[in-house]
């Protein structure tokens, strides 16, 4: 068979495949075969077509219908290039082709050819849907006219599949900027908000659709376009409701020219108190440690005076004009000592003498006190929750707390008004879990102090709690009196929270931890006897001072006193002379005061130890807690006050 003849392959009545071959060979790098499906009745046009089309010098595998149905089968059995089809065939015509390709949704180009179709009927067909018409006398048309029907429908494809991309990438933008946590906002180049997602809408406090073609900084802090490009930036804005809220914020320009904006913003409201709430902690625990070794050493210094006084004392008679200077000596290292004991507070080193307690009782016990401080001017008011809950602790010191607030909440009403002590129970939420590192439980007691005065302004709210902070006259206050409130409050696993409005007054809420079981009754103790004298003391102690006057004072009482400097020469002494007590300073260079006491237990079992120290009972080792042969008495302390603890730990040794 020649070269150039097609090779024709029968597929059934009505329809005929062909695989024509051309006559020249295709090149190696040939476009792949054109796919015709060919609605014709006659076969030779048929032939004459696919001639026509062979000229592009491309393979052209075709396929052949003159039904209705035919046509549909074939349409949607294998994908097309494209439809030439006659304009009328004894069963089928091209306006009914054209109507079920529309149908089917298919994008196949589909060229009309036809020997007698006229102008009137070729128009109806191109508004049916066909892409062109030609006359079956002018074939040679026909394959550029292909060719540049399907080079469109290649392109229409391709936009298609850009606009099904753009569609999900619109989708998937839509997604994101509903769901993303970070508020982000669309501005013009005129400066107007163009979009706004909910994030946004929360952050602010707005709706989309009141904001949306607003000036962007009624909501944006002012010059916020400057930031373009600089990463993120710290901010403030102030929300619908009126209050500010902290951001990181980060501005981009949208690629296309018209120089619009598009502004991130992130609420870092909560995790702006967070860090600054570690960071008032961590201050506060760096203030509370040298509040303590300040505290230590200043103890040292006034047990040195008062034990000097207190030997003066000795020296003089009663009716001497002096004893009354040296008694002021006396009282002032008091005043002293208690103001080292807040500190000491403050600093979390103050002994706890912890039992199960009502804060009710608390109240109760110091309400009286309470009325007497806070005078006339100021009505007191107590609300005290029935069935409270118990809790674990230190019922002086939770006094001190409640006197420290209230002394607070009087200087703050000077003209008068309504003091509020409140107590009830509290169960832990997530918010409030939240506003805190640490919560100890889910039940709290809560004791809040809520006044009618000047209130606070938000500025200084940030530093009420830090330890010479304070806003009084000078004279009127050490700036003491919160510091050790949180000190105490801190100690007891507990929490304070403050709000103020001012012009409205103030309210403290301490929350402390819930325990099972019922308060103890307050026990009453008896006042030791009056001590006696006698016997050989070991004054243990590194400040010369200290040590010498604390000597002479128990000689003076008829004790046969004997001194070291450190552990050491104690443990020396100790060796080789009876001795019936050891006052052993709990800081000690070398070996330390506590260090010290395990040697002497564990040589001398029956020695008596009076552990001293210008820090708090907290120092002490647990084990000398347990020891009936032990005692702590805390610096400063008045002649009296060594005297009936030497008495003390003496007699447990009697006792025993």
């Amino acid at each position: 068979m020649p070269a150039h003849q097609p090779t024709l392959l029968c597929s059934g009545p009505g329809v005929q495949i062909a695989l024509l071959r051309l006559v020249r060979p295709l090149p190696a790098s040939t476009r792949s075969a054109l796919r015709v499906l060919l609605v014709e009745d006659s076969e030779a046009d048929a032939t004459l077509i696919v001639h026509a089309l062979q000229t592009e010098g491309r393979l052209v595998r075709f396929h052949r219908v003159d039904t209705a149905e035919a046509f549909q089968e074939a349409l949607l059995s294998a994908p097309w290039d494209v439809i030439v089809s006659d304009h009328r065939m004894p069963q089928f015509d091209a306006l009914e082709a054209l109507a079920r390709l529309q149908e089917s949704g298919l994008d196949v180009p589909f060229i009309l050819v036809s020997g007698t179709v006229d102008e009137t009927h070729a128009v109806m067909a191109m508004k049916a849907g066909a892409h062109d018409y030609l006359m079956k006398d002018n074939l040679a048309r026909l394959a550029p006219a292909v060719e540049r029907e399907c080079a469109e429908a290649v392109h229409r494809a391709a936009r298609r599949r850009a606009d099904a991309a753009l569609r999900r990438s619109e989708m998937d933008l839509r997604a994101v900027m509903e769901h993303v946590p970070d508020g982000l906002l669309t501005v013009s180049a005129g400066g107007l908000l163009v979009s706004v997602n909910p994030a946004a809408e929360r952050i602010f406090g707005v709706d989309a659709t009141e904001v949306v073609g607003r000036p962007a900084d009624e909501l944006l802090p002012p010059g916020f376009q400057g930031y373009v490009g600089q990463g993120n930036r710290s901010s403030e804005a102030r929300r619908r409701d009126g209050t500010m809220v902290h951001l990181e914020l980060a501005v981009a320009e949208v690629p296309g020219g018209d120089q619009r904006l598009v502004v991130s913003v992130r609420d870092v409201t909560e995790r702006k108190r967070l860090e600054a709430e570690v960071q008032r902690t961590q201050k506060m625990d760096t203030v509370g440690m040298l509040a303590g070794g300040v505290a230590h050493d200043f103890n040292n210094v006034l047990t040195g005076i008062q034990s000097a006084a207190a030997l003066a004392r000795l020296d003089l008679t009663v009716d001497h004009s002096a004893q009354t200077d040296l008694a002021e000596i006396e009282r002032q290292c008091q005043r002293a000592g208690a103001l080292v004991r807040q500190l000491l507070a403050f600093a979390r080193r103050q002994p706890l003498a912890q039992r199960s307690l009502s804060v009710n009782q608390v109240v109760l016990d110091v309400e009286s006190l309470l009325r007497r401080v806070i005078g006339e001017p100021v009505k007191l008011q107590t609300e005290l929750a029935e069935d409270l809950w118990t809790i674990s602790g230190d019922p002086a010191q939770l006094e001190q707390v409640l006197m420290n607030l209230c002394v607070n909440a009087r200087d703050a009403m000077p003209e008068g008004g309504t003091l509020t002590v409140r107590t009830r129970n509290a169960e832990v939420d997530a918010e409030f879990a939240a506003r805190h590192s640490t919560v100890p439980g889910k039940r709290m007691v809560e004791l809040s102090v809520r006044d009618t005065g000047a209130g606070i302004p938000a500025g200084t709210l940030e530093h009420i709690f830090e330890p010479f902070f304070t806003t009084k006259a000078p004279g009127r206050g050490t700036g003491l009196g919160l510091a050790v409130v949180h000190g105490i409050v801190r100690q007891h696993q507990g929490m304070v929270e403050v709000s103020s409005t001012p012009g409205q007054g103030s309210t403290f809420q301490i929350f402390l931890p819930a325990i099972e079981g019922l308060p103890l009754e307050t026990e009453r103790r008896s006042r030791p006897p009056a001590p006696r004298t006698g016997g050989t003391v070991l004054v243990v102690e590194d400040d010369a001072a200290v040590r010498q006057g604390l000597a002479r004072l128990l000689e003076r009482s008829g004790f046969r006193a004997l001194t070291a400097d450190d552990a050491e020469s104690a443990l020396a002494l100790l060796g080789g002379v009876a001795v019936d007590l050891v006052i052993l300073d709990a800081v000690l260079p070398g070996l330390s005061g506590i260090a010290a006491y395990r040697t002497i237990h564990q040589r001398h079992p029956g020695a008596r130890v009076l552990v001293v120290s210008g820090y708090g009972e907290g120092q002490m080792d647990p084990e000398l807690r347990r020891d009936p042969g032990s005692s702590f008495l805390q610096k400063p302390f008045t002649h009296l006050e060594l005297l009936e603890a030497v008495q003390r730990v003496l007699g447990s040794r009697a006792a025993s």
